[in-house]
């Protein structure tokens, strides 16, 4: 027992007479302990409690270890995400990274020129020139010469004064494989439209976008389609106006980013159409002219988007180059 006073033990000779106070003086002082400071004085005492507390502690403690080091490993595993994956496989808008600039369209081709020909920082160069696994596929076309990279019928192509003008459907050899990618080209209408295709299979499975130029140098002169074709059956098929004003026989860059069931064209910069479809997983692109039409193309460059950590999966795991992880 203990006193309520000073919560010193009371000796065996004194709790014959007094259970609650050590002396005296503690009992003319009155009482200040609470019952549970008491109770846990009693328990400190207590070999059995001490024993259970201390082992108590110690499993607290390496739970708040673990703890702890799962926090760390989770931290680092995002970071890597973000470092090692490409953006959107980590959560950000494919807008936020193809479309940062929403000004209107600049008269000169200088800077678009030097858009598309900047060059990656040193160190993204070297990691993908250095990670095991296939390398993401990186090909460029002025249509001067590789014309061996270009599969289908040539028939209506044609190369004028350093431009192209494309006829029948034909496919970018190299791109047929990607799923997920950037391209961007340079282009212009002479006559109605301009055409491309994207996650292209072959001549009979391909999406498809067309410009079509109604009225030259007016707002909303333009408009633009878009459709998918299956077993050369078309599908989705969708006309939307540009409000924009095209001009006839002037060039215009041209992005569009494939991004999983989601595909964004980009006009000098600005988004003119975003839509959906998982029909088609995996194709490359291409270009063509329906009849009556007539455009130009300068140059066509072609970026497949590979996550970094896919490509270390598939040289750890041995997985064949189609089965690298896919990109949500």
């Amino acid at each position: 027992m203990r006193c309520q006073r000073c919560g010193k033990l009371i000796s065996p000779l004194r709790q014959l007479t007094d259970r609650d106070f050590c002396s005296e003086l503690c009992k003319k002082r009155g009482a200040r302990a609470s019952a549970s400071m008491m109770r846990d004085m009693e328990f400190e005492a207590d070999p059995y409690w001490q024993d259970t507390n201390g082992l108590q502690k110690q499993q607290s403690k390496t739970s708040s270890t673990a703890m702890a080091t799962m926090l760390l490993g989770v931290t680092a595993l995002m970071v890597a995400a973000r470092f090692w994956m490409p953006e959107s496989a980590v959560g950000s808008s494919p807008l936020a990274v193809t479309a940062p600039s929403t000004r209107p369209s600049a008269g000169g081709n200088d800077d678009l020129n030097a858009d598309r020909t900047g060059e990656e920082n040193g160190w993204v160069i070297w990691l993908q020139n250095h990670l095991p696994g296939e390398k993401p596929v990186r090909v460029k076309s002025d249509f001067q010469a590789k014309w061996d990279e270009w599969i289908g019928p040539s028939a209506g192509w044609s190369i004028q004064d350093g431009l192209v003008h494309p006829g029948k459907l034909r496919l970018w050899k190299p791109t047929l494989q990607a799923r997920d990618y950037e391209m961007q080209f340079r282009a212009g209408i002479e006559k109605k439209g301009l055409s491309w295709v994207y996650r292209a299979q072959d001549a009979q499975n391909y999406y498809a976008t067309k410009i079509v130029l109604i009225k030259p140098g007016e707002a909303s002169g333009a408009s633009l389609i878009r459709y998918g074709v299956r077993a050369a059956q078309p599908f989705a098929r969708s006309e939307l106006p540009l409000p924009v004003a095209l001009q006839q026989e002037r060039t215009y860059n041209i992005k569009v980013v494939v991004n999983g069931s989601r595909f964004t064209t980009l006009l000098e910069g600005r988004v003119i159409d975003q839509w959906s479809d998982t029909k088609l997983l995996a194709g490359g692109v291409g270009f063509f002219a329906d009849e009556g039409e007539s455009s130009t193309i300068e140059w066509a460059e072609f970026k497949e988007r590979k996550g970094w950590l896919s490509r270390w999966a598939a040289a750890a795991f041995f997985l064949p180059p189609s089965l690298s992880l896919p990109l949500p």
